[in-house]
């Protein structure tokens, strides 16, 4: 098997296995009895956006093994949302849970913030190749 297909199939694989995670713990029952405080809405909201995030970056890694990068960008941005949608739908099945709109909205800045990353890094990455 060719480097490039090991590359390939292990970028899926990751994406398979972040995806597993964050419907795992989008399958934790809720109490339906925690305060809703300030804090504690800062940071569930915050590990969404984290969740997101990565699965961006995975998404984006494993897109860009066969498509431009702007193609990457759409297609990992896009499949991260609807992955976000169902998550949020999938909540609705979840004794405790709720799936919501402002989650999905939230989830999208870290689609926002994995983009921005990703650019950044990028050019990073030039500025020192080109040190060199």
């Amino acid at each position: 098997m060719e480097n490039n297909k090991i590359k390939t199939i292990v970028s899926w694989l990751l994406v398979l296995v972040w995806a597993i995670i964050i419907f795992g713990l989008s399958a934790m029952p809720g109490t339906g009895d925690h305060p809703y405080s300030l804090f504690y809405f800062v940071e569930r909201k915050t590990f969404h956006v984290l969740e997101y995030f990565v699965l961006s970056i995975l998404l984006w890694r494993a897109w860009a093994q066969n498509f431009s990068q702007k193609k990457s960008f759409w297609f990992a941005g896009i499949t991260t949302l609807l992955y976000a949608a169902s998550d949020e739908w999938h909540q609705t099945f979840v004794f405790g849970r709720e799936g919501v709109l402002r989650d999905v909205v939230i989830d999208s800045i870290g689609i926002f913030l994995a983009v921005i990353f990703i650019l950044k890094f990028k050019q990073w990455k030039e500025k020192r190749k080109q040190l060199n």
